[in-house]
């Protein structure tokens, strides 16, 4: 497989473009199913790339990160548990950020 690129700067100035929209959510789903996933093998390793202004790709980052944290915490604890509300709300802050920031809808809700 080729290496996974997500350019951030492109696909801000090509947002009406919806191949461009379908093309960031599958890629963005291959990058959190290895985050949730890692390969079995390395020879399965594809290299991840994402680039974009400074302040879109801390967003993105934060974004990656605390989908990570709400899943694990929902296996862990079960969708009653507190903790997981409070991980749940800070994952939407985050991508209420990374929306209003970048001018992207985040394509996993």
């Amino acid at each position: 497989m080729n290496d996974i690129e997500i350019d951030l700067s492109a696909l801000k100035q090509n947002i009406l473009n919806e191949s461009y929209v379908a093309e960031f959510g599958a890629k963005l789903q291959y990058v959190l199913a290895r985050v949730f996933a890692p390969p079995l093998f390395s020879s399965d390793s594809v290299g991840v790339r994402i680039t974009g202004n400074k302040q879109d790709l801390t967003n993105f980052t934060n974004v990656v990160s605390r989908e990570k944290k709400y899943m694990d915490s929902y296996l862990k604890h079960g969708l009653g548990d507190p903790k997981v509300l409070k991980d749940r709300i800070a994952l939407e802050k985050a991508v209420f950020r990374f929306e209003r920031d970048t001018g992207l809808k985040w394509p996993i809700k």
